[in-house]
């Protein structure tokens, strides 16, 4: 038995359209299915190798206030991009929070960035260096 792909990271939205213009609108997924699991609508946006970002989209907010609380935090998510200059001005354009600045890190022999999306959640974006 091995690893094939990842297949998706789900997070806990507080506020969708947020999180569906982060991802979708800056960071350029594709969105895909909506699924009404009753309690909560499940928000599937694509990456290009099919691996998804799967948003919780709860009906009632106490409830995604709760599952916050009990689920802690993800460290954070990790893409590699093909061109981190351009990602890098569309996330000043758009006010998004950095954890950290766009920076080379010559031992991992990247170029990268840690910015925040929507619910807290660090996202890291690299680009390879030769």
């Amino acid at each position: 038995m091995s690893i094939k792909r990842f297949d998706h990271v789900a997070i806990n939205s507080g506020d969708i359209t947020k999180s569906i213009n982060f991802y979708s609108g800056i960071l350029g997924l594709t969105a895909g299915d909506c699924v009404d699991m009753g309690e909560v609508i499940l928000h599937y946006l694509k990456l290009p190798d099919n691996s998804t970002i799967e948003l919780f989209d709860y009906k009632n907010k106490d409830v995604y206030t709760e599952f916050q609380k009990k689920e802690g935090f993800i460290k954070h998510i990790a893409f590699n991009v093909d061109d981190i200059d351009t990602l890098n001005q569309k996330l000043i354009q758009n006010n998004i929070k950095f954890e950290m600045d766009l920076c080379i890190l010559d031992l991992l022999k990247v170029k990268a960035l840690l910015c925040v999306d929507p619910d807290g959640v660090i996202v890291e974006l690299t680009q390879n260096i030769t």
